[in-house]
């Protein structure tokens, strides 16, 4: 399912809220929708509504606050608003009051509060979503107390650093979430474990607490993959381009491919190197660009990046 709509490219779209669709699944808000008189404008079909996903209720976390409404702290409100049942009360910085004031219209129990100890005051599980350059002003003077739980959503700020920083003695977590919490379907990394934010981000679509902050900042440089990927498609698509090829037809054929790919995926019974397998023939097209492009050196170039990014998060945390 599409999180968000393709004309507007703003208008969130969870599974279980309402969304329209073409034969095709191109998919659009109501809002936008309505605007093109129910016609998709890629295929000239209806529009119609698009079945809304079955999505689990959110953990009974308590109240939920937020410092620092970018792109992730806005997937994790979309997502903690999409489920089931009675969502928690989430409290909202005033930082990205744009956003803030658009999540807080949109849903009931989202509020934006007056300043930052506004939230942490109102809030049992306080999530720091703000960028790490930007700590030490959004931090400053914080006092958290009490039976609170602080989930620090900050690349390369280690555990004892934040401890340090907000001085306070209630436990702290570091997590890893994904866009994709917006639609419940993110796996998201968390080091320490503890049972109230593995609770919460279960109902996000699964935690994965790790023994050890080594390890966290492993999967933290996995992270940093994840652009690069896009990068990816879009070197294809540029290149069909250059061939004479549409460039809508080649980024929808490019979409479509690597979809399926993502679908494949979550067939967990087979391994990575058996999924490629399956996708390949012996001298074939696939194994050609396999072994032409990304081959050892390409390999190890990429590994010698993730070495260094890590080196880099472990000096920071």
């Amino acid at each position: 399912m599409r999180a968000r709509c393709e004309r507007c490219e703003t208008a969130a779209l969870p599974p279980g809220g309402p969304a329209r669709i073409c034969s095709y699944e191109c998919t659009f808000c109501e809002a936008c929708a309505a605007a093109m008189g129910q016609v998709c404008p890629n295929c000239g079909g209806e529009l119609v509504p698009r079945p809304r996903r079955a999505v689990p209720a959110a953990a009974n976390t308590g109240r939920v606050g937020v410092i620092g409404v970018g792109e992730i702290g806005r997937a994790l409100v979309d997502g903690l608003c999409a489920g089931a049942g009675e969502p928690p009360e989430i409290l909202l910085s005033p930082r990205g009051s744009r956003t803030s004031a658009e999540l807080a219209g949109r849903y009931p129990n989202v509020r934006v509060c007056a300043d930052n100890q506004d939230v942490v005051d109102g809030s049992d599980v306080v999530v720091l979503a703000v960028r790490p350059q930007d700590r030490t002003e959004a931090l400053a003077g914080l006092r958290v107390g009490g039976d609170r739980v602080v989930v620090s959503l900050m690349a390369g700020v280690g555990i004892d650093e934040l401890r340090r920083t907000l001085g306070t003695g209630v436990p702290l977590v570091r997590a890893i979430p994904l866009p994709a919490v917006r639609e419940r379907r993110s796996v998201t990394v968390t080091y320490p474990a503890h049972p109230v934010v593995d609770a919460l981000f279960d109902g996000l679509g699964g935690a994965l607490p790790v023994a050890d902050e080594a390890g966290f900042g492993c999967f933290s440089a996995l992270t940093g993959t994840l652009t690069s990927h896009y990068g990816y498609l879009a070197t294809l698509t540029a290149w069909a381009a250059r061939q004479g090829v549409p460039a809508e037809a080649a980024e929808r054929y490019v979409r479509g491919l690597f979809q399926g790919v993502a679908r494949s995926l979550g067939d967990d019974s087979r391994s990575l190197h058996q999924l490629a397998g399956d996708h390949e023939t012996p001298n074939g097209i696939n194994e050609r660009i396999r072994t032409t492009w990304f081959d050892s050196a390409n390999a190890e170039s990429l590994t010698e990046a993730l070495d260094a990014l890590l080196a880099d998060l472990r000096r920071s945390g």
